[in-house]
This record gives structure tokens, sequence and C-alpha cells, in this order.
């Protein structure tokens, strides 16, 4: 099956589910902590869904999620296997673990070439360093022999490479931070907690212009959501252990991003304080 079927099928048993349920968007969206525009573009096919989002729809129905995630599971492996994505953006690198990712373990063909990147970038600061001090040697010759100094040549610039990523803005919306290589430069730019203990972060990468939500210390069964002001969202939930983090969302510089959280069988909700990376370009030195 292609891409398109695997979409579309999946699409149209969502469909089904919801007009079976009787739920309209916002309602979907108040019994599932995802926004009304995530189900809309889920359920019509225009964005593939977590697992969670299709699992969560078929239990609110009644029914066995065991088919429905079936079909998730097929398009989500064909995903995985292409070798490319369908805004043309090449997969970023797969790391162990997220924090092994953002300490700068990098793996995979981005690796290699971020490795290249180093090299030459080091290669040109020692070639700018030698054109210094031959310069320095020549002007105090010239001046010891009362010969006029030569004008001085221009600079060279060294350009550093950033992080080489699979995705930007809306093209990251749905997948993994860890496979797009966005943890390579992100870092926690708010945060917040649940008593006890549940820490809230939303983590930024601005390689990617993309954010996601993570929580840690946190029972099964509690929920991450990161929102944008475009009214896009990403969730996840704790299945085990303590810790689990969303898929991307983008985040435009004019635009905002926050992350809420919730435990489990708790309709309140707690969340950060919203992020505007432009905002935050302006106040750095």
């Amino acid at each position: 099956m292609d891409r398109a079927g695997s979409v579309k099928d999946l699409a149209g048993e969502l469909l089904a589910l919801k007009k079976a349920s009787g739920s309209s968007f916002v309602q979907l969206s108040e019994k599932t902590h995802y926004a009304k525009s995530s189900w809309e573009r889920w359920v019509n096919g225009k964005q593939f869904p977590p697992r969670d989002a299709v699992e969560r729809l078929a239990r609110l129905c009644g029914t066995d999620p065991a088919p429905l995630l079936a079909l998730w599971a097929e398009e989500d492996a064909r995903r995985s296997a292409a070798p490319e994505s369908e805004d043309g953006a090449e997969a970023g690198a797969e790391g162990e673990a997220e924090d092994g990712v953002e300490d700068g373990a990098e793996v995979g063909p981005e690796a290699g070439a971020a490795a290249t990147r180093r090299r030459r970038a080091l290669w040109a600061s020692v070639v700018l360093a030698v054109l210094l001090v031959a310069g320095a040697i020549s002007y105090a010759a010239l001046s010891g022999s009362g010969e006029p100094p030569a004008a001085p040549r221009p600079k060279p610039v060294v350009t550093v490479a950033g992080p080489a990523t699979g995705c930007t803005l809306t093209a990251c919306e749905g997948r993994d931070p860890k496979k797009m290589n966005c943890g390579a430069d992100a870092v926690t730019v708010r945060t917040g907690s649940i008593p006890k203990d549940l820490v809230i972060e939303l983590r930024y990468s601005r390689a990617c212009k993309a954010a996601w939500g993570r929580i840690s210390f946190a029972q099964v069964g509690a929920t991450v959501v990161v929102n944008n002001s475009d009214g896009a969202a990403q969730a996840d939930v704790v299945h085990f252990d303590r810790d689990v983090y969303t898929p991307l969302i983008a985040a435009p510089d004019d635009g905002s991003v926050w992350v809420c959280a919730a435990l489990p069988k708790d309709v309140r909700r707690s969340c950060t304080g919203r992020f505007i990376p432009s905002e935050e370009k302006a106040q750095q030195p």
C-alpha cells in the first residue's frame, strides 16, 4: 500500500468512529486533550496522527483499537523506511536517547556531514591564524626598514555551520525530535510542575525552528501537550516508566509555543509560560 492509501484508509476509519460517537471536533478535543484543529487534520487525512490519538479515539468509542493501531503501525513503518520525507527534507539521524542526541552524540549520515563541516571550520581557523602571524612579521620587517607598510588586507570571514537537521517549521510537525536531530542544539526555554514532583519542560531548537514538550517524574497515564499560536498541537502520554516527550511542533519566530500537562484522570492542566522566539532573540546581547 502506498502512503496515500495508508493515510486514506486510516483517516476513513477515524472519520467513521467520529461519526459513530456523535462527537464534534470540540468535544473530541475536550475528551482527549488534543486540539480540535489537530483532530480535523487527522480525520480528513491531511496529517498523520500520533499513535496515542488513534488509540484514545478507539477507546472513547468503545471499540477494539487493535485494527486501527495495525493500520497506524503499517504507515509509521513506511514513513520511517522512506529515504526522503514528503516535503523533500532528508530524515535526520536517529539517536539512542533524546538526552544522548542533545549532548552532541550524532549518528547516521548527518553526523558525517557535521564532522566534515567542523574539520573545514578548524582548518579555516588555522589558515587564518597563519595569515595573521605572517602579516605581523611583514609589518615588523617593513617598519624596521623605513618603508611605509602596505594597506591591510580584509580579514577572511569564518562561518561555523549549525547542526544538520531533517526538517524546519511545519515540515517538523508530528515528527520525532530525535530522528530529525533537533535535539542537537535544543534548550529548555520554559518549565513548570505539578505537585508532587512532575516536571514540565518546553524544549526549543533554533535550527529546526520547532519545539516539543517533555515531562519527567510522572505517573503512568500522565499527559503532555505542546501547542502553538497557529492552533496546532502534539501530545503523548506516559505508557510506562516515568517520562515522555511529544512529537515536534512548528515554532516560527513571530509565533508562540507552550506546554501543558495533566495527571491521570485529572481534567485540570498545568502549563508553562509562552515562548516567543523573536522576543528572546531581541533580548540577547
